[in-house]
């Protein structure tokens, strides 16, 4: 690849992390529309890339492998996910909540690596340096969030080093759901407060959830409940 290819890559990755920015911390909630501006980018840039439903890691094949080359990681996430939330998590609305939060990750981590980390990976000479710029990142989209802020840089990183072992999107989101729904349950309410970010963190008291469930995909403040 050539120099100005790769500064035009980098650039790129830039650009469209600043949009994402703007789009979640101002516009997803009074103007949720203006997604559609980054959604074209995005298969724009697909297109452009050539992507294919495997590269993207959305193949079924990749999916069945990462059970094997992640084994460890499956086997120290799944059993303390169980130990923690198996009382709760099987009632109706807890699994519709996870179905959700499983969707939401899918189309989070379908674009952080594909607009992110490959072509991070792809410009930049070491994978390790990719995937600690596409995690940092990650974890600024978080801000001001103190409990996901260092969760989401530190996942970043290892998501974009899983994916390369193995790419599984399907497989990183399921792992999303069972590591964010256990930061949710170990972390004081005060500071989480319901995963949200930017400006929204502190618009609202969250009230104290008497059971666990599975970590929320973008939640709605209630404005009429700002301070």
């Amino acid at each position: 690849m050539s120099g100005l290819r790769r500064a035009r890559e980098i650039l790129e990755v830039a650009v469209f992390f600043l949009a994402v920015l703007a789009y979640l911390w101002f516009l997803v909630i009074p103007l949720p529309w203006t997604g559609v501006a980054l959604l074209a980018a995005i298969v724009m840039s697909w297109r452009r890339r050539s992507q294919t439903l495997e590269s993207l890691g959305l193949g079924l094949n990749a999916l069945i492998g990462s059970f094997r080359s992640w084994a460890l990681l499956w086997v120290c996430c799944a059993l303390p996910f169980i130990g923690l939330g198996y009382r709760s998590l099987l009632s109706p609305a807890a699994l519709r909540q996870g179905i959700l939060y499983f969707a939401w990750s899918a189309a989070q981590l379908l674009v952080f690596q594909s607009m992110t980390y490959v072509p991070l990976r792809n410009s930049l000479t070491s994978r390790r340096l990719a995937a600690l710029l596409s995690g940092i990142a990650f974890a600024l989209v978080h801000a001001p969030n103190p409990i996901l802020v260092p969760g989401t840089l530190v996942w970043g990183v290892v998501a974009c080093l899983l994916f390369d072992r193995c790419r599984s999107v399907w497989g990183l989101a399921l792992l999303q759901v069972m590591l964010s729904s256990m930061l949710m349950w170990a972390t004081p309410q005060r500071l989480h407060r319901g995963f949200r970010i930017g400006p929204y963190y502190s618009q609202v008291e969250v009230q104290p959830s008497t059971a666990p469930s599975f970590a929320p995909p973008i939640d709605r403040p209630d404005r009429t409940e700002r301070r």
